[in-house]
């Protein structure tokens, strides 16, 4: 009875601490900031969202900016995909994965340059990506 009480306090212990640790770990967030570089005079029209959380439809002028903050959930599996439309143009991007995205904009927002080729990523070094495929 002894032997069993005590691994029963340690698996207590064990839980509280892996549940404890992992509320933690949910309480980090990454911020994304979207800027409408497509081409002068062009509107860009735009729909974000992720498997569970729909961010509804924007539309920026040129330059204009929009963004939003999300938790990155215990797993680091957050996905957060956008829909861009400009003209006759119709294009996807994953716009936030954790694993690609959480290091390089830990404490900055990840600020993205939606251009005509694609989207780039302003934060650190600039870098350019292309479409999702279709």
């Amino acid at each position: 009875m002894c032997g069993s009480s005590v691994i029963h306090i340690m698996f207590s212990v064990i839980f509280i601490v892996i549940l404890f640790g992992g509320l933690c770990q949910a309480s980090r967030h990454v911020s994304v900031d979207i800027i409408n570089d497509i081409v002068p005079n062009v509107q860009l029209a735009l729909h974000c969202k992720s498997k569970d959380k729909d961010l509804g439809s924007q539309s920026l002028v040129p330059h204009q900016h929009w963004g939003f903050r999300e938790a990155i959930n215990i797993w680091e599996t957050t996905l957060f995909f956008c829909h861009f439309q400009w003209g006759s143009q119709s294009k996807w991007f994953d716009i936030l994965v954790t694993r690609r995205d959480q290091y390089i904009c830990e404490h900055h927002p990840c600020v993205w340059s939606i251009r005509p080729n694609g989207p780039c990523r302003l934060t650190g070094q600039e870098q350019c990506f292309l479409w999702n495929a279709e």
